[in-house]
């Protein structure tokens, strides 16, 4: 009998990506899939992840390439699991250019979860907070139209924006006004972990 493989893909924008965390390359991420394992959801090995954040990649660019890139890694007995955690650069458009209405970006994302929600059960990361005032009024409103998709479409959802907006050691950790430290990164898997559907989404296939 063929080994089951539990892979997690991660989808997302340089936040994702963890690129200011110094102490664990992969940020969030991977701090979550240890977090995972020592939980014993999804033991490592066999369990595997893709953490597949870019930098300045916007919801739109996500959504051009998440499927491509999934179907790239994927090998036989396989199961598979979606994570996207996507909208800081569509509000604070930090490559320059106007940032998106908040809408528009809901829009993208429901076409998006219209998709991956048929080719594997899929989460939804609500977009964290950054240290623009005016930018974090867009990302929390971008985060409630996404958690209103994911109700309606039935994908769990994990809020994150709430309780890090409110936490001085993300918000100060935020050295660059964007990406969180090693601390801030730490303190976003926690949040995760510590939420219901996090962990049952975490749990490995038997």
């Amino acid at each position: 009998m063929p080994h089951t493989t539990s892979a997690w893909f991660f989808f997302g924008d340089s936040l994702t990506q963890g690129v200011n965390d110094a102490l664990m390359p992969g940020g969030w991420v991977s701090r979550l899939a240890v977090l995972a394992h020592e939980a014993g959801l999804c033991p490592i090995p066999r369990a595997t992840f893709y953490n597949l954040g870019a930098r300045r990649h916007s919801t739109a660019k996500i959504a051009a390439r998440w499927r491509s890139e999934l179907e790239n890694r994927l090998i036989p007995g396989m199961v598979t699991r979606l994570v996207f955690c996507t909208g800081v650069v569509d509000m604070a458009a930090p490559g320059g250019g106007q940032p998106a209405d908040p809408q528009q970006a809901a829009t993208l994302m429901d076409q998006l979860l219209a998709e991956a929600a048929i080719v594997a059960p899929t989460l939804v990361i609500s977009p964290p907070p950054i240290k623009d005032a005016a930018a974090n009024a867009r990302i929390g409103q971008l985060g409630k139209l996404q958690q209103q998709l994911c109700a309606k479409r039935g994908i769990a959802f994990a809020q994150v924006y709430d309780f890090l907006a409110d936490a001085n050691d993300y918000m100060n950790d935020l050295s660059d006004g964007l990406h969180p430290g090693s601390q801030g990164c730490a303190l976003m898997a926690q949040t995760l972990m510590a939420q219901e559907c996090v962990r049952a989404f975490m749990r490995a296939a038997q």
